[in-house]
């Protein structure tokens, strides 16, 4: 689903196949989401994505999933820096509980829902920073 946020950057997606569940989201952020990095359990071992964006949000925040929780959506507002539209914000939601807002919440929101599914992954664009940012879910059907 999606991704939202701005046209530029450079396209990426997370590799999902075989991968059980995330773990943990890092995003380091200041006044917009400055780049994402996911841990995710494939066939009992954690492995970690690369990052995508810069490094160079002032704040670096982790999300720690419990082995019973798992992400059921995201939202967030596109937000204008520089004269290109971004992710400005970003909240995960869980089945459990929400993390967030990272970043500015200033501009048109978004939101992209699992649908009664789980997110499993992420794709999207970056430049400099996270210009769109858009989710892979998976249903039990």
């Amino acid at each position: 689903m999606g991704p939202c946020g701005g046209p530029r950057g450079d396209a990426w997606k997370m590799d999902v196949r075989g991968g059980d569940r995330i773990v943990k989201v890092i995003l380091w952020h200041a006044g917009a989401v400055d780049a994402i990095s996911v841990s995710y359990e494939r066939d009992g071992r954690i492995e970690q994505t690369e990052h995508w964006g810069k490094l160079e949000g002032r704040q670096r925040s982790e999300i720690c999933l419990e082995p019973d929780e798992y992400l059921t959506g995201m939202k967030g507002h596109v937000g204008e820096f520089g004269g290109s539209f971004l992710v400005g914000a970003l909240t995960l939601v869980g089945n459990r509980r929400s993390f967030g807002p990272y970043g500015t919440r200033k501009g048109p929101p978004f939101e992209l829902p699992a649908a009664g599914g789980r997110i499993v992954g992420f794709h999207g664009r970056s430049g400099g920073l996270i210009d769109a940012l858009g989710i892979y879910v998976e249903t039990d059907n």
